[in-house]
């Protein structure tokens, strides 16, 4: 069916999304498309290797993925109690009140929109540099943009039930290829492989500060399987096992990578340290041959695709919530007649894309360096915000006698969570500039943005004082 197939005259307006649309393994697989393995081995990781701590960066994995385990264990006991595609905003909500709720609320609308749109910028500057690079084309980088918007919008009109069928193939590729790169490594150098580092000396024998947090930002989208559960098959259980399905396979993916480029090289923070940008392709060149650097190169640019696909779907349920609760216009809660999908937030979101990139565009900036690291620097703080607000609101609700699991889950489990958050949150904000590679006056007062959309939202709850507790944090 093409895009002009598709009805988008006679939609119902209504506070449901389409039913049992996507399942366990489709939610995981959304989960793991919004972190992009590939890409974070290409720079979070492969910057940790050169700049951090080196091949203790492998062991520092380990320890952020416990870290992740244990906040989970709050999250999840959350699912139990309210299922919203909102995710983080109706969890907050519903242990920390309305206001806060709404503060979270906008804070997520705002990260996951800059997001989407950064990942389709990405697309298409890599995109770019692949079909420049390997075939006799020369187009601008924001026509590859254009095509990876409109696949997305496309994706986002029809549902999850496609996109979840797109972002698995262009996931499963990346494990694959990661796969066969470590496998490589291990035939041709497998003297290379060791567990000192797992070791403390090598796990705290450099800049610990900026692997840890590099390390955890690799984990970025960790709330995609919670906020499908509107349209889950039995949410509660799917939700759980999605969750804890998709940090365990980004967590297998990222060591094992990790680990192959570290045993790759008798030296590899040298070796990294000269370029972390070009690293895993130069690895591959080295292991695989010159065949794996245009496979490489597109599958980067595809997994940026798979990124944007995932966010998009995560600002779009977002603005849907928001508008259902009446914390934005009414008509972003209007559901596809045929679809099921919140068709008119996903009008909303690739505009607001638009709006993002028209300007760069017109302007002949380079997006990689202005705009890309900005994105990225308020999604991996307000997504540290609402992790620590989470853990909060399972603590609170504990408290209030709202949730009657086990203290360990309900108290001791988010508040060691929440203090490792915290800690990387002040990381994050310490070396905010350093960490988004941009020495732009600009860009360092970004952080102040999800400040002022939390306060916002603050004062838009609290305007809309007849809107329920029930309705912000899902019921």
């Amino acid at each position: 069916m093409s895009l002009h197939d598709q009805p988008v005259a006679e939609p119902v307006r209504t506070g449901g999304l389409r039913k049992g649309t996507i399942g366990v393994f489709g939610m995981a697989f959304m989960v793991i498309a919004a972190t992009a393995p590939l890409t974070a081995m290409a720079s979070n990781m492969s910057l940790s290797l050169g700049l951090g701590v080196g091949a203790g960066s492998v062991g520092l994995l380990v320890l952020t993925g416990a870290l992740l385990a244990v906040f989970a264990v709050g999250y999840v006991v959350l699912t139990r109690y309210v299922t919203n595609a909102g995710a983080y905003y109706a969890f907050i909500g519903f242990g920390l009140g309305r206001s806060s709720g709404a503060a979270a609320a906008f804070i997520a609308t705002l990260a996951y929109n800059l997001a989407a749109g950064g990942m389709i910028v990405a697309t298409g500057y890599f995109l770019d540099i692949t079909v420049t690079s390997y075939l006799d084309v020369d187009l601008p980088w924001y026509a590859y943009g254009a095509v990876a918007l409109v696949i997305t919008f496309f994706l986002g009109l029809r549902g999850v039930e496609l996109a979840q069928r797109v972002t698995t193939v262009i996931s499963v590729a990346q494990f694959g290829i990661i796969l066969l790169l470590g496998l490589a490594i291990v035939v041709q150098r497998p003297g290379g492989w060791s567990l000192s580092v797992l070791s403390p000396g090598e796990m705290f024998g450099g800049n610990v500060a900026m692997t840890l947090v590099f390390c955890l930002l690799c984990f970025g989208g960790f709330e995609a399987a919670a906020v499908y559960g509107e349209e889950a098959h039995a949410p509660r259980r799917a939700i759980k096992i999605a969750t804890y399905l998709g940090l365990g396979l980004l967590l297998v993916a990222f060591v094992f990578s990790t680990w192959s480029l570290a045993a790759a090289f008798a030296d590899v923070r040298t070796v990294a340290a000269e370029d972390p940008g070009s690293l895993i392709f130069r690895t591959a060149d080295l292991y695989l041959g010159d065949w794996s650097g245009p496979l490489f190169s597109a599958l980067v640019a595809f997994s940026f695709l798979a990124a944007a696909v995932a966010f998009h779907n995560i600002s779009t349920r977002y603005l849907f919530s928001l508008g259902r609760a009446g914390l934005l216009p009414g008509f972003l809660a209007r559901v596809h007649h045929r679809h099921g999908t919140p068709y008119l937030s996903t009008y909303a979101q690739t505009v607001f894309t638009l709006v993002m990139l028209v300007p760069f565009a017109a302007s002949g900036l380079d997006p990689i360096m202005h705009l890309f690291p900005a994105a990225s620097g308020i999604t991996s703080l307000s997504m540290l915000a609402l992790m620590l607000g989470c853990c909060a609101s399972v603590i609170a609700a504990a408290f209030r006698g709202k949730v009657t699991e086990r203290w360990w889950e309900t108290v001791l489990a988010p508040g060691i969570a929440g203090i490792g958050v915290l800690v990387t949150m002040g990381i994050v904000v310490v070396n905010y500039q350093a960490l988004t590679g941009s020495d732009s006056i600009v860009v360092a007062f970004m952080p102040v943005i999800p400040v002022l959309a939390a306060l916002y939202g603050v004062l838009v709850s609290r305007r809309k004082g007849e809107v329920s507790l029930d309705d912000v944090a899902g019921g």
